[in-house]
């Protein structure tokens, strides 16, 4: 298996494309916000015409409002992937959301954790767009020898924090991960932080010209009870220009704010991997080192 990380706007969907076309490969969507459906133009989901006849999984799973959680992706990019292999296609990771890809590659053990999926929903989106560092201070001020049992590992953090919320007591002793029985090649998508900001902006711009407030408005009308911060960046401020507090510039430019800091955010988690080769987004160069990772695999 291989799969195509990095930061928001570094080209990640075009270079798995392309791979997966080069590679006989299908891909599995590693994104916390594309698994909702009706949110395409505001998470950037790729298009038909975009994919070229490449089949992308784990896309449109759940309406905007239904918890979904990492246990919930982890156990259909499980099968996901599993289903892939059957076809005899090369299952390509790719995606944005390292939490949910540590998930699937470590084999996080999550069945254990008390059932309030909202709950881990919220503590799921604020680790991914707040960081570890959040968390960590919560779960410090709440009980310190949990944060230090938890060492900063986002899955016990999260576990931590909902066990307090339900019982009022910190996790006992975590079980173990039961990794899967994969070889994973892991590219990242190494860019400037100047041109990824020149990127993210008028990525921004893009999708406003494009209808994103209609978006907005259409997820608000047909699903009143969605969460809009759970939908990521954009929409919360496009929202709140829908209800005249901000103008549509404000809104653009904090929203262009908000993803720059993200996407130093996904930088930092990514980096940590050292199982992740960084790349220029040089389509031969990245094909030629998945081949030689597959060989590998394969030779073992």
């Amino acid at each position: 298996m291989v799969a195509i990380v990095g930061p928001t706007a570094s080209g990640k969907t075009a270079i798995a494309i392309a791979a997966a076309h080069r590679l006989n490969g299908e891909l599995v969507s590693v994104d916390s916000r594309q698994v909702y459906r009706h949110c395409d133009i505001g998470t950037n989901k790729p298009t038909p015409d975009e994919l070229g006849g490449v089949h992308c999984r784990l896309l449109d799973v759940v309406d905007p409002g239904t918890p979904f959680t990492v246990a919930d992706y982890q156990r259909l990019a499980m099968a996901a992937v599993a289903d892939v292999e059957r076809g005899s296609r090369l299952p390509i990771l790719q995606g944005g959301t390292g939490l949910y890809l540590r998930a699937l590659l470590d084999g996080w053990n999550l069945g254990d954790a008390p059932p309030n999926p909202e709950l881990r929903v919220a503590l799921e989106q604020r680790l991914e767009l707040d960081g570890v560092e959040a968390l960590d201070a919560e779960l410090r001020r709440i009980d310190p020898a949990a944060a230090e049992r938890a060492q900063r590992n986002p899955r016990r953090m999260i576990r931590a924090l909902e066990i307090h919320a339900v019982t009022g007591r910190p996790p006992s002793v975590a079980r173990e991960s039961d990794p899967p029985p994969w070889s994973t090649t892991i590219i990242g998508l190494d860019v400037p932080l100047a041109e990824l900001d020149q990127r993210i902006g008028a990525r921004v711009a893009q999708m406003i010209d494009a209808g994103w407030v209609d978006e907005v408005a259409r997820i608000r009308r047909e699903f009143p009870a969605a969460d809009l911060q759970r939908l990521g960046h954009g929409y919360p401020e496009l929202a709140a220009h829908l209800d005249g507090r901000l103008s549509l510039s404000e809104a653009r430019d904090s929203t262009t704010r908000q993803v720059r800091q993200y996407a130093r955010r996904q930088l930092t988690w990514f980096r940590a991997d050292r199982r992740v080769q960084w790349l220029p987004a040089d389509l031969d160069m990245i094909i030629e080192r998945l081949r030689v990772g597959i060989m590998t695999a394969e030779a073992s």
